[in-house]
């Protein structure tokens, strides 16, 4: 989580200083472009090469009026690229094709689609700032619980960030959630009254079994010095296993009533 938010909140950072600014700065390029193409077709203009150059020295980089669109340092007198004064030799596509590629630019814009306007650009720095939040917490959550540890010795379980919890005081453990989530709930004894505290293998300690599955060890330990109620789940036999059970004589190996005592059904 800390890695993905802190990602979006560089991403978006970007594109509000840098990005959107920079892609407004190419498109008003591409457009002048377009516009030496259109005024290619003017007779006046095209009469020698000295007259084109002298009607491209003239024009100006078409800026939209909103300056927050664009990057700080534009020069929002610049003129068009001394490139368009190759128009006589070339088509307009394929000298912005040239220009683009030394500048590394797209060589496909839409200007009507494309422009990022200044209230867009305001809202990647927004999302930006949502966030580093969002990833401030991700670190605070991180580091607090690394900090924490459960602990289990002859004594009794420390949970988490809290004090030890004696064997002697355990009245019920519920593990009907440890073979599916890696949950179990402990029940004891606290002054006058009961307490519950949390056993969570998947926060602590983790299942991989390449690593030794260090939370089902951790969990075993417990249960070598829990005396107390454990509560499991029973999966139940449906009637036709029963039936089975009963041709071929298994009948007397179910379990007693006095046998699953301590058990509690999960409804």
């Amino acid at each position: 989580m800390l890695t993905m938010f802190g990602g979006f909140a560089c991403y978006f950072l970007y594109d509000w200083k840098v990005g959107y600014p920079k892609k407004n700065y190419v498109i008003a390029n591409y457009v002048a472009f377009n516009q030496a193409g259109r005024a290619w077709t003017v007779d006046a203009n095209r009469v020698s090469q000295e007259a084109w150059n002298a009607f491209v020295e003239k024009q100006a980089i078409p800026f939209q009026e909103d300056r927050a669109m664009y990057p700080p340092d534009t020069d929002f007198e610049e003129g068009w690229p001394e490139i368009l004064k190759k128009m006589d030799d070339h088509k307009r596509d394929d000298l912005w094709k040239e220009y683009s590629g030394e500048k590394g630019w797209p060589q496909q814009i839409d200007p009507a689609e494309d422009v990022k306007t200044s209230k867009q650009i305001k809202e990647q720095l927004i999302a930006a700032l949502v966030c580093f939040l969002l990833s401030a917490a991700a670190l605070f959550f991180l580091v607090r619980t690394k900090s924490r540890v459960m602990k289990v010795s002859e004594q009794g379980y420390y949970p988490p960030g809290g004090d030890l919890i004696p064997f002697d005081n355990m009245l019920t453990l519920d593990k009907r959630k440890w073979e599916t989530k890696g949950l179990a709930t402990l029940t004891y004894k606290d002054g006058d009254g009961e307490k519950k505290a949390k056993i969570d293998g998947m926060i602590y300690g983790q299942f991989k079994e390449e690593e030794g599955a260090p939370a089902e060890a951790f969990f075993q330990k417990v249960l070598a010095g829990f005396e107390g109620e454990l509560i499991e789940l029973i999966v139940e036999k449906n009637e036709e296993d029963d039936e089975a059970d009963q041709s071929i004589g298994k009948k007397d190996d179910a379990p007693s009533d006095d046998e699953l005592s301590g058990e509690e059904q999960n409804d």
